[in-house]
């Protein structure tokens, strides 16, 4: 499932803990903005970023990446929380991949299971007979 600039912006805000109403005027957009435009323009995201620069550009666009970028971030403690968000990302998508597998497996498991207990129920209706 491929997420979108506006759903990427609400992950940002959860982030952060502030309401999309107060991000809305911060970053000078209409209330309900988010919710009501189909796509966000550049001039927009340049108003977002200008107020937000920790905020990554490169994953507000293109999903890839994190969601911060350490080098907006001066002191020693913001890059070295920005690699640890890096790595975290990376085991989360991992994570979620082998969920994803996991559950495939075990509808594999399901169905492999049907089939031994119609084989055998066939077998043993074959040597009652």
């Amino acid at each position: 499932m491929e997420s979108t600039v506006k759903d990427r912006i609400k992950l940002f805000l959860q982030h952060l803990n502030i309401g999309q109403n107060s991000f809305e005027s911060k970053v000078g957009w209409s209330n309900g903005y988010i919710n009501n435009t189909k796509s966000i323009s550049a001039d927009k995201l340049n108003h977002v970023i200008n107020e937000y620069p920790q905020l990554n550009l490169n994953w507000l666009i293109t999903g890839k990446g994190v969601m911060t970028d350490p080098s907006a971030l001066s002191d020693p403690t913001g890059q070295i929380i920005g690699m640890v968000e890096e790595g975290a990302a990376e085991y989360k998508n991992k994570y979620l991949e082998m969920l994803e597998e996991n559950r495939l497996l075990r509808i594999e498991i399901e169905k492999l299971r049907k089939i031994i207990e119609t084989k055998v129920h066939d077998n043993r209706d074959k040597f009652e007979r």
